[in-house]
């Protein structure tokens, strides 16, 4: 069984190391595998869309490419939806939600945004066909920035302690156990071989396992090609002093090699720290990213992730 064969991918990361695009590529790659697969992201941003050159408007769900759709996450339409699940109004729940008094007991409610969007994505992984089939395979979610995201986990338990009866509680409990049962559902962290992401990336490990979680592998996104050998670097250094052209390539070849250094004694630090599998992806020399980019990511990823039980 391979992290494609599970239900839900929840892609954790700190902002800026790529989380969006390894998202992608992971759809891509499991379409690949034959997977119907759907992105969903929470920030009601429309990133995911935009790489594959959609503008949607509004919030349903978008084609992104053959076997593959986008969502973005509507928070106060999930709200909308989580209240007629549990209430089983949906009038009421909609003036519940329209009126300004209960958009304030929301806002203090600690973990009830982050609980209608885990419950969202919950109803995802449950929406079947006419013929009785999962509308998806898989789900693959972009989560928001670590610190939110760990508390997107946190919220099927809190809920769960708080409502102690009734639909929410119920509800709560069978988010809970999707998120807890590694046969259904896979963590994927994304990090830059560079020192803060890292740093967080550790620490990210240790709020998993406080919750009883456990990552099943972290992307470490961007690492530089290394076409140089050892002995390159002292041939190269006395040209770099030069102000013609060979002088301009070797400083930039040196850049390339000492960078190169950086990522690999991070990548170090990250793998001595915690024994779960480190899948790598290049960086990618190009302006932008488009399909054919993340087509590439997504070989390199969907092979290393297949291996991974």
């Amino acid at each position: 069984m391979s992290l494609f064969d599970r239900q839900l991918l929840i892609v954790l990361g700190k902002g800026g190391v790529g989380k969006t695009t390894v998202t992608a590529a992971i759809g891509l790659a499991a379409v690949a595998r034959g997977r119907r697969t759907l992105l969903a992201e929470v920030a009601s941003q429309h990133r995911l869309a935009r790489l594959f050159g959609e503008e949607p408007e509004g919030f349903d769900e978008v084609p992104l490419y053959p076997g593959l759709a986008g969502l973005s996450i509507d928070p106060q339409k999930a709200l909308e939806e989580y209240l007629t699940r549990t209430i089983r109004v949906r009038a009421l729940a909609e003036r519940l939600v329209e009126g300004k008094a209960f958009g304030y007991v929301a806002a203090a409610a600690p973990g009830l945004r982050e609980m209608v969007t885990i419950g969202k994505i919950w109803t995802l992984t449950q929406a079947r066909t006419r013929d009785g089939e999962h509308r998806y395979e898989l789900v693959v979610v972009d989560a928001p920035a670590t610190g939110h995201g760990i508390g997107l986990l946190r919220a099927p338990r809190t809920f769960q302690e708080l409502a102690r009866l009734g639909r929410i509680h119920e509800e709560a409990r069978a988010v809970a156990q999707l998120v807890a049962d590694r046969s259904r559902t896979a963590i994927v962290l994304v990090t830059l071989p560079e020192e803060m992401p890292v740093t967080e990336t550790v620490e990210t490990l240790r709020r998993l396992h406080e919750l009883e979680l456990d990552a099943a592998a972290v992307v470490v996104n961007g690492l530089y090609p290394d076409p140089f050998a050892e002995r390159d670097e002292a041939l190269l250094r006395p040209l770099g002093s030069r102000a013609d052209t060979a002088g301009a390539a070797a400083r930039a070849a040196l850049s390339h090699i000492a960078r190169r250094a950086d990522q690999s004694l991070e990548r170090a630090r990250l793998a001595e720290a915690s024994d779960v599998p480190l899948v790598e992806l290049p960086f990618l020399f190009a302006p932008a990213l488009d399909v054919e980019a993340l087509l590439e990511l997504a070989g390199v990823l969907g092979d290393a992730l297949e291996a991974i039980a």
